[in-house]
């Protein structure tokens, strides 16, 4: 249904001349990867949007468990925990995304937003009591200005012929990391929890998910370059935020 749907209501807007030729070495994850490598300055983006989502990933993977071990929350209140998480998000794509990007451009937005999501992640790890997580939602609402600027900053790396394929890649990315992540993140949060444990520290699974996130920050700052004029205008920010979403 989800196929029919887009085939009906999702038309190909690419114009005619900048289409490629369909070739099955790069319709599948890997070879997507791999075409990548092609074009200049798009391996440090997405090298940053691996640690990224690596890092990110890591609530999906054990929010509930970690709530519940140190908070003793119910089913209800870790789901209006996640509720709050996902309201904050939304308000800043849908309000402030729009403002800031004009004001400060793709290269600082990116910066501002994957610093919040790395302090937001060691916040949340040294969060000892429940009402500290809605605080650190609260203060690290701009975590979500992180994705659509670095979206729009690899759009701009790449021939229109291939913006498709990038968006791709970078879905091959956050497929692998979804893989990862499930087995990483409980195993840590097993070991830190166990009897076996070292030091007991529920905290842990979020830990490890802010030192990938400050690698992202620290390989964005220093590997990704600010884009030319050109290059900022291949694509708007409102069609990264878009293909974002």
């Amino acid at each position: 249904v989800n196929f029919l749907i887009a085939m009906v209501f999702l038309p190909e807007t690419l114009d005619q001349q900048h289409r490629r030729r369909f070739e099955w070495k790069r319709a599948n994850p890997v070879g997507t990867l791999m075409q990548m490598r092609n074009y200049q300055g798009i391996g440090w983006i997405g090298l940053v949007f691996f640690l990224m989502t690596l890092g990110h990933m890591m609530y999906p993977a054990v929010w509930s468990f970690v709530s519940s071990y140190r908070y003793g929350w119910s089913e209800q209140q870790i789901g209006f925990s996640l509720g709050a998480f996902g309201l904050c998000g939304a308000i800043i794509m849908g309000t402030v995304l729009p403002k800031v990007i004009p004001a400060l451009g793709e290269w600082k937005t990116a910066v501002i937003g994957l610093t919040f999501t790395a302090l937001s992640a060691f916040g949340d790890a040294f969060a000892t009591q429940g009402w500290m997580i809605y605080a650190v939602i609260v203060v690290g609402f701009l975590e979500a200005l992180a994705d659509p600027p670095l979206r729009s900053l690899a759009a701009a790396k790449v021939p229109p012929s291939a913006q498709g394929e990038l968006q791709g890649a970078m879905t091959s990315i956050f497929s692998i990391t979804s893989i990862i992540t499930p087995l990483l993140y409980t195993g840590i949060f097993s070991w830190f929890t166990g009897p076996t444990a070292p030091v007991a520290f529920g905290g842990a699974p979020y830990l490890l998910g802010a030192i990938f996130l400050t690698l992202a920050v620290i390989v964005f700052v220093t590997k990704v370059t600010r884009p030319a004029p050109k290059e900022v205008e291949q694509m708007r920010p409102e069609e990264a935020a878009t293909d974002a979403a």
